[in-house]
């Protein structure tokens, strides 16, 4: 076990009265759950216990959005699909480009900017003729916004820490547990 100082993963709050900061599933003060479409996630740094089983907080890693530097995950899934035409589900490229846009590629980042880049050539959708739709990878980025030419995709992933929640309650959890009693005990 050792304690060091790393950057933690937090979600903003995105209800207009409320701003919390927090790490749970759901804001401590106005119970709104976490949307990964709508809640920005951000880093601070904290102080954190590592090498201990179970872990309290586990690495994960995650882009940060060259516009709105909201984090956000890259999945296999979302990647495919920005491969294929939004219109007719038609693939863009052929296999054998799809093996060319990729060589030499080792992450998940490295193939989304690739495809990025690859997208970014064409015009319109090979089989039928439908623009092809460029918009930010990030969720939360606003898309009135002039996209810069990666699409939000930053050059490399960062690397942060995560709650787990397999030890203890969280502060949130403890705190809505009073707040359950509480409720509780005003209904009576």
């Amino acid at each position: 076990m050792r304690l060091r100082i790393a950057p933690v993963e937090y979600k903003e709050c995105s209800t207009a009265h409320c701003q919390t900061t927090y790490e749970g599933q759901h804001c401590p003060q106005c119970r709104q759950p976490f949307d990964p479409q709508g809640v920005k996630k951000t880093l601070r740094d904290r102080l954190i216990l590592v090498d201990i089983d179970p872990p309290v907080y586990e690495p994960a890693q995650r882009c940060r959005c060259t516009d709105c530097k909201n984090l956000f995950d890259l999945s296999e899934h979302e990647i495919a699909e920005r491969a294929i035409c939004s219109a007719c589900r038609k693939p863009l490229f052929s296999r054998t480009q799809i093996q060319e846009i990729w060589k030499d590629t080792e992450t998940l980042l490295q193939r989304a900017r690739k495809l990025e880049r690859a997208r970014r050539q064409m015009r319109s959708c090979v089989s039928c003729d439908h623009p092809i739709e460029l918009r930010s990878w990030c969720p939360l980025h606003d898309t009135g916004c002039d996209l810069g030419a990666t699409g939000g995709l930053p050059q490399n992933p960062l690397i942060v820490w995560v709650r787990t929640f397999q030890t203890a309650e969280s502060v949130e959890e403890l705190q809505d547990y009073e707040w359950l009693q509480n409720s509780e005990a005003a209904e009576e």
